[in-house]
């Protein structure tokens, strides 16, 4: 019991502040699409579509019921966690190579521990929602190399579940895809083209790209070819460095050796599905080329997973253990897994430790910062980041008066300095792209005159002509803005902010 009680109480952590901060600007973006803003024109996010349409149900549901948007998204998150954890077990029943007493008791609170407990700090992540959502798609697959056909209501909910969270960003279609390779050399094209698992998947796939080019076809047209552009060049890491960055290494190393333990030990075809799970998920990874550690989550979840199938499944086949009479050593065998996963965890990134910092953070000193000098509770930010400003304006229920919520396009123009002679573009001489953003941050600012501007003084690229850029000296260049920030006075500098607020008349 208490490997199940414990996850159920460490849920109850994540209720407490601060949530994710890249979930926190999602969420406010859906929330400014809800509030009547034209998502993708007047607020501007490199998302798909369908991020911002899942995101919008815990805004919907603040708006019926008592509580904030990010109360609800955490216990929508919640939820779905045990909606997922509940399909899973009954899912592993199905499962031939899994009817042992060993491989039974311990998948599940493996599970939840990856589900609860490994995310921490990226709890609500989309690489964090996608696994949830696709655990039952990975145990379907398992059962479903042993030779196991789900019923049509099973195959198709679970195959449009898995759908709609595999396709927040087409990075993550390297999972289905060598899945459903793996399985069509296994099982042959003609079983195959009978499931309708990976059918359903596509064809949440293919409405997703329609949806792209007609109900939000701002992104279709003109944000995606923007990210391309100007957002896949932000960060420091390439593939090559992701792959051999200190997460992703011993990660593939350890899907290589339990890969090799159950192709060559456990001879056992829910393995080998499981270990294609993980391959997929960290191709995904290498291929977004961030280096962001919430990119590694679903492959080191599949690791996870994969050693305790391989250890279980070991025992049960070389060291038989019946269900009736052997119930002390499966559990101390459980159990003992159990308290090393979690002792790991702890020591790889102590828990909740944002939450017990969370006042003595900048972000908690921003937030008392903004409630004592925005009586209107605006800011705009020139800044690379999303935190700490998010979660502190959903905390506030404050609004950023720009359409962008980050510099991410001056980031991308300006990722290599040695294509510029100077630290700036002349206006007359910027790209189409960057004059969009030139103009339509300093529109912005003219327009929406927020309480606080808040300038980071570390840009996020690299120096340039040996100067660091500075926003706010490049964006006075336009007349716009330069004109609406004489408004303005210095306030204070806190950490790596300059904080102007505007003058009192």
């Amino acid at each position: 019991m208490p490997l199940f009680a414990l996850p159920v109480l460490w849920l109850a952590g994540y209720f407490f502040p601060p949530i994710n901060h890249d979930v926190a600007a999602i969420l406010d973006v859906s929330g400014r699409w809800i509030g009547g803003e034209k998502l993708y024109v007047e607020v501007i996010d490199e998302n798909l579509p369908l991020v911002f349409v899942v995101h919008a149900l815990p805004v919907l549901t603040a708006k019926l019921l008592p509580g904030s948007a990010t109360f609800w998204f955490t216990a929508w998150v919640v939820a779905g966690i045990f909606a997922s954890f509940f399909a899973c077990r009954r899912l592993v029943r199905l499962v031939p190579s899994a009817d042992h007493a060993l491989t039974e008791a311990l998948l599940p609170p493996v599970l939840l521990f990856l589900f609860t407990v490994l995310p921490n700090e990226h709890f609500g992540q989309r690489e964090h929602l996608m696994f949830v959502a696709c655990a039952p798609y990975l145990m379907a697959s398992m059962a479903r190399a042993e030779g196991v056909h789900l019923t049509r209501g099973s195959a198709l909910a679970i195959g449009l579940v898995a759908g709609i969270f595999l396709v927040l960003k087409p990075y993550y279609l390297a999972i289905p895809a060598a899945v459903e390779l793996y399985l069509l050399l296994r099982r042959g094209w003609r079983t195959a083209l009978r499931d309708p698992i990976p059918w359903m998947i596509g064809a949440v796939a293919v409405g997703h790209l329609v949806l792209m080019y007609t109900v939000f076809s701002e992104y279709g047209r003109f944000v995606m070819p923007l990210a391309i552009e100007s957002y896949e060049p932000i960060g420091e890491s390439g593939w090559r460095q992701v792959l051999f960055s200190d997460v992703m290494a011993p990660t593939l190393l350890a899907l290589l050796i339990f890969g090799g333990f159950a192709v060559f030990l456990t001879h056992t075809l829910a393995a080998r599905a499981l270990l294609a799970f993980g391959v997929g998920a960290a191709l995904s990874a290498i291929a977004q080329a961030k280096g962001w550690p919430y990119h590694v989550l679903p492959a080191l979840s599949a690791a996870i997973l994969l050693a305790a199938l391989t250890l279980s499944q070991t025992v049960d086949r070389y060291l038989p253990i019946s269900r009736s009479g052997h119930r002390l050593p499966v559990a101390v065998i459980s159990a003992t897994l159990m308290v090393l996963l979690y002792f790991q965890a702890a020591l790889y990134t102590p828990p909740f430790y944002k939450q017990r910092q969370y006042e003595d953070s900048i972000g908690g000193i921003l937030r008392h910062i903004v409630e004592q000098n925005a009586p209107h509770r605006t800011i705009m930010t020139l800044s690379p980041g999303v935190y700490p400003f998010w979660p502190m304006l959903n905390y506030l229920k404050g609004r950023m008066t720009m359409r962008f919520l980050t510099m991410w396009v001056v980031q991308g123009v300006y990722a290599d300095c040695e294509d510029f002679p100077a630290l700036y573009n002349a206006p007359d001489t910027m790209g189409d792209t960057e004059k969009f953003v030139f103009d339509a941050v300093s529109e912005d600012f003219a327009r929406g005159q927020p309480d606080l501007l808040i300038l980071d003084t570390i840009p996020g690229m690299p120096r340039c002509q040996g100067k660091v850029f500075d926003y706010l000296e490049y964006f006075q260049q336009n007349r716009v803005f330069a004109d609406a920030f004489e408004g303005y006075e210095h306030l204070m500098d806190v950490d790596r902010y300059k904080i102007y607020r505007k003058k009192k008349r």
